[in-house]
């Protein structure tokens, strides 16, 4: 198949690191940025699917771009460090980073057990923000730098069995407000691309409910169905460029319109 000329976003060299790439969201963004030019470090769990983060950056490489594949639990601050340090000290530079990694159970409020609760936001909220935190310490004396984080339209609307990770997302589109309040000056900015529910291999089991999608589609999504991945990447690549650097601390739903409700 012919790649995507993406070449006009101006991300041509640029470097982007992208967490959980092997499957999924992460996946479709990191082979879209490497269409566009960037070279590509590749985070993902330590446990499962090494065959495909290692077809991500064979993927990657086909199309004459870079591709390290760095394991890492995000929910653990060393290894988020030992990431930016294994970019910084393989390409020099971080110019890119969207953080899409993240977990969360799917118990109702009243069976939320305090694992579950310290699992969800260890890997959707306190990664993000320490993840930033050490790509800034990077892109802050290189001048530039754009984090993208991957939030979602349960951080604006509430979903039964979704209480903790609706927080945490909550949490990431703030976070991400105040975090381009203090580091924009310095030409780094930090924004949210927000999905809705996204056909992945693990929300099969929530898209395969009983009557789950003529509810989805008729009543919640103006659209008329829900995302794919590639969806997606329209607005990462621009919110990657040159083209969205007057944008700071925003939250781009990427929802089909489900939050017009």
């Amino acid at each position: 198949m012919t790649p995507t000329d993406y070449s006009s976003f101006g991300l041509q060299d640029k470097v982007a690191i992208v967490t959980g790439a092997s499957q999924g969201i992460g996946r479709a963004i990191a082979v879209a940025l490497a269409q566009a030019g960037a070279h590509l470090v590749l985070a993902k769990h330590p446990e499962g699917r090494q065959d495909e983060i290692r077809s991500v950056q064979a993927e990657i490489e086909a199309l004459g771009r870079q591709a390290l594949i760095v394991l890492t639990d995000v929910s653990d601050v060393a290894q988020i460090q030992g990431m930016v340090d294994q970019a910084k000290a393989a390409f020099g530079r971080i110019d890119i980073l969207v953080n899409n990694a993240g977990w969360t159970g799917n118990s109702m409020a009243l069976d939320v057990t305090e694992d579950e609760y310290d699992r969800t936001m260890a890997a959707s909220l306190k990664s993000v923000f320490f993840a930033c935190q050490a790509a800034a310490r990077v892109m802050i004396p290189q001048g530039r730098g754009k984090i993208i984080n991957i939030g979602s339209n349960f951080g604006v609307v509430a979903f039964k069995s979704r209480s903790v990770y609706a927080a945490a997302k909550a949490g990431v589109h703030h976070l991400s407000r105040a975090l381009s309040l203090e580091w924009a000056k310095q030409g780094v900015s930090v924004n949210v691309v927000a999905p809705c529910i996204t056909e992945t291999e693990s929300r099969k089991v929530i898209l395969e409910r009983p009557g789950y999608k003529e509810w989805a589609t008729t009543q919640m999504l103006p659209a008329g169905r829900w995302n794919q991945p590639d969806d997606l990447v329209g607005a990462v690549l621009y919110l990657s460029s040159h083209l969205s650097d007057m944008v700071v601390g925003h939250v781009l739903m990427v929802d089909g319109g489900w939050t017009l409700h």
